[in-house]
């Protein structure tokens, strides 16, 4: 029994040896085929099993051995080339032994090949682990036992004396084969996979290194090298940016650095650089932590990108949007604006022929200046150029607006347009220019391939999580399936034939879901095939405070039959004095010491003017001023600010000061009072505006003037000097302004007009500056015409006139 014992452990020694001799020269196949490895591996395998048998002890016939091992791990790890040589290697090798034992030997030779086989095929699809090695030797170890069902009954006493310690043997050199050979394998994949690392950095054109937390590099990429100008990779370590760079441009990396290191968190920055070729270039730079093992971070991890040539190519794509803003805008403005006018009759009327084709022409214009912005639309919002001015506001004026703009939008047709609002009083934080631009997208799809007197339902609801959503219903044909994939693409078209008939650019959709993400939100659509298309906008309530309720008396006439003044003046004895003023002059009064009250009062009763303080109970009076114009409810009551600083308030409203009728300094001249009241109630003989057009091209200035008539007297100026020379000659109610000049930018002018002066910037270039109060108005060309611009100056004319409401600020 202790002879076998003997036996067993130096076959142990041997698998041992052997496998850790396979360990030190298996290195060196790393370069072979997977299939030639196998094929070594078999051969390994199969010559420490035949040596394992040649060793072993002998029990009446029976070699007592270890080969079950290596045939086991021969299969486990090289698949069935490996399993073939060791197998077959084994059994000649057994039977070349004989004795009255080999047939059984030959059993277990398979059964041990089978079982190493199927554990092949089982951790295949997956990453081995130490339980599959453990299974392994539990496996060979059990199947050991499968033997003694065919050993002749005279001998199996004496061989089931080693069946324990062969099992043990059996398990303990298949798992020291296992953890082995696993070890080995693990280590060659970890050496490739570095291998493949090293060679991705050292070849990657972009920047690679990593420094530790005191700015040091402790690895680098030769591209790395190349960059800072340095002779090698290994000049780098262990120094810093500052051995490399000027003072000021190392210190603004390690800033950068130590953002990344004390966030934690990964950063990215656009900046300028040095090239390797000695040019000014510009680098996309990431820097991220680099953590060790426990999670700690010990450094930064440092990418650079040379993105010169996209900052180029951006620059370039910019220019181009800038010149055809110009060069194709300002033309076509003329050329619709003509259209428009002649279409209009105001060059007399046409022949019947003659006014058919001025129409075709005025319609294909019209076509020609969709595609034109929905292009330039598409490709501001790609680059970020366009601005969102997002402030909370109700839904449903957005949505009347936009159902209204499109009223008359294929006419013919006679679509009707339904608003379903089941979601009343509903606010979202919104840009309302660009929701009105989505609305005005879906609105005309729908009515497009809508049948002719059909209806498109807008309908506004609320959702879960506090969304709203917007839908725009139509009963046309559907969307065919095959094109629902690429409904938003830009230029995308369900079909040639609808496209000719219907028209369109195919950049509509691609703008309403770039403008929705913008927003907050998002877009989505139902569709079926001969029944109609839902699309559906869906963008995040917003939920309002409730306002502080001012209670008021509520009478539409003061009760002696005299005209009505509101006094807004927090001090009462101020307020005394100017009630006692107007008193005298025949006025009834309300004071109102702060806003919230002024707004009240102004809600339930009539009034003939208003008294303002700028400087309301600590409150602005100029937003009061702003507030009223835009309410709907007094909007044209004419102001007399009586303030302090009235001066002050004066520059503060620049030309949005319409309606103001004097500005009194406290304390308060009665004479002047009396001459302000005098002109709100018995009014004066308009003299004709002036109106100055800043404008370079001929066209444009010909159509601003038939637009306007004969009602102002309309001077032109071409260049920035004509303009200047024209402000400095005469007072000017409005100026158009045009940017782009032959000799320097419109805006320049701004400094030379009287704060009184209202402007209206009529541009090819859309601005996204903000230019305050200074300017009233800013229109693009193409997207708001001559007449457009003209409906607009006599409307603040109006208003100037009459205190109406103060000028436009929204921008077209």
């Amino acid at each position: 029994m202790i002879e076998i014992w003997h036996s067993l452990l130096a076959n142990l020694a041997l698998v041992s040896i052997l496998v850790v001799a396979w360990d030190l020269v298996a290195d060196f196949t790393g370069r072979l085929s997977r299939r030639m490895q196998s094929l070594l591996l078999g051969v390994v395998m199969c010559v420490g099993a035949i040596i394992s048998m040649a060793t072993a002890l002998t029990v009446s016939g029976f070699v007592v051995d270890l080969r079950a091992a290596f045939i086991a791990a021969a299969a486990f790890f090289g698949g069935w080339p490996a399993m073939l040589i060791a197998t077959v290697g084994s059994i000649a090798y057994r039977i070349h032994l004989g004795g009255q034992g080999a047939s059984v030997g030959v059993v277990g030779i398979l059964i041990t090949a089978v079982v190493g086989i199927a554990w092949h095929h089982i951790v295949a699809a997956r990453s081995r682990t130490m339980y599959d090695i453990f299974g392994l030797g539990v496996s060979v170890a059990l199947a050991g036992l499968i033997t003694l069902l065919v050993i002749p009954a005279q001998i199996a006493g004496l061989v089931q004396q080693s069946t324990f310690p062969s099992l043990v043997f059996r398990f303990l050199s298949t798992i020291i084969i296992g953890v082995l050979l696993d070890r080995q394998q693990r280590r060659r994949d970890l050496l490739v996979s570095n291998m493949i690392y090293r060679a991705m950095v050292r070849e990657l054109p972009d920047c690679l290194n990593i420094k530790d937390v005191d700015g040091r590099f402790i690895a680098a990429n030769p591209a790395t090298a190349d960059m800072i100008r340095a002779a090698s990779v290994e000049e780098l370590i262990g120094k810093t940016d500052f051995d490399f760079y000027p003072k000021e441009v190392a210190e603004r990396f390690r800033q950068d650095e130590m953002g990344a290191l004390e966030a934690g968190q990964t950063l990215r920055i656009d900046q300028p650089a040095l090239l390797p070729d000695g040019r000014q270039g510009w680098l996309y730079t990431l820097k991220a932590p680099f953590r060790d093992e426990s999670g700690k971070i010990t450094g930064v991890i440092t990418y650079n990108r040379d993105i010169t040539e996209q900052k180029r190519t951006a620059q370039l794509k910019n220019d181009f949007i800038s010149t055809v803003s110009h060069e194709l805008r300002t033309p076509l403005t003329s050329i619709r604006g003509s259209l428009g006018l002649i279409a209009a009759g105001v060059a007399g009327e046409l022949p019947p022929k003659a006014a058919n084709l001025v129409n075709i022409a005025h319609k294909n214009s019209e076509r020609l200046v969709l595609l034109i912005n929905d292009i330039l639309d598409m490709e501001k919002i790609e680059s970020g150029v366009i601005a969102f001015k997002i402030k909370q506001m109700p839904v449903r004026p957005v949505l009347e607006q936009a159902i209204a703009a499109s009223s008359n939008y294929m006419a013919d047709s006679r679509i009707r347009i339904v608003l379903v609002d089941d979601a009343p009083r509903a606010e979202a934080n919104i840009d309302p220019d660009r929701l009105h631009q989505v609305m005005a997208n879906l609105l005309s799809n729908a009515i497009k391939f809508s049948d002719a007197d059909g209806t498109v339902t807008v309908k506004l609801e609320r959702r879960d999580r506090d969304m709203l959503r917007i839908s725009v219903i139509d009963q046309g044909a559907g969307i065919p399936e095959a094109f629902r994939s690429r409904i938003f693409g830009k230029f995308e078209q369900a079909d040639a034939s609808s496209t000719r008939r219907i028209g369109g650019t195919g950049l509509g959709l691609s703008i309403v879901k770039a403008i929705a993400e913008k927003l907050g939100g998002g877009v989505s659509f139902e569709t079926e095939e001969g029944k109609g298309t839902s699309f559906h906008v869906d963008l995040a309530e917003a939920h309002r405070q409730a306002e502080k309720p001012v209670l008021v008396e509520r009478r539409s006439r003061p009760r002696d039959g005299r005209l009505r003044v509101l006094i807004c003046e927090d001090e009462a004895d101020v307020a005394a004095v100017i009630a006692a003023l107007l008193d005298a002059e025949g006025f009834s009064s309300d004071v109102a010491p702060d806003i919230d009250t002024a707004k009240a009062l102004l809600r339930s009763r009539d009034y003939v003017a208003l008294t303002l303080d700028i400087r309301l109970a600590g409150e602005s009076g100029i937003k009061l001023f702003h507030d009223i114009r835009a309410s709907p409810v007094n909007s044209d009551i004419s102001v007399i600010v009586i303030s302090a600083v009235a001066d002050e308030a004066k520059r503060s409203l620049n030309g949005t000061a319409v309606g103001i009728v004097d500005w009194l300094e406290k304390p308060v001249d009665s004479r002047r009072l009396h001459a302000a009241l005098a002109k709100i109630v018995e009014g004066k003989v308009e003299r004709r505006p002036r109106i100055l057009h800043v404008e370079d091209d001929e066209g444009v200035l010909a159509v601003m003037s038939a637009g306007l008539g004969p009602s102002v007297l309309f001077t032109s100026a071409k260049t920035l000097q004509e303009a200047r020379r024209a402000v400095a000659k005469h007072r000017f109610d409005l100026v158009i302004l045009d940017i782009a000049l032959p000799d320097g930018s419109g805006l320049d002018l701004l400094i030379d007009l009287p704060l009184e002066t209202g402007v209206i910037v009529f541009s090819a270039a859309e601005l996204d500056e903000k230019l305050g109060d200074r300017v009233q108005a800013m229109m693009t060309k193409t997207r708001a015409s001559e007449i457009d611009v003209a409906k607009l100056v006599r409307s603040m004319l109006v208003s100037s006139r009459r205190g109406t409401r103060s000028a436009a600020h929204a921008k077209e």
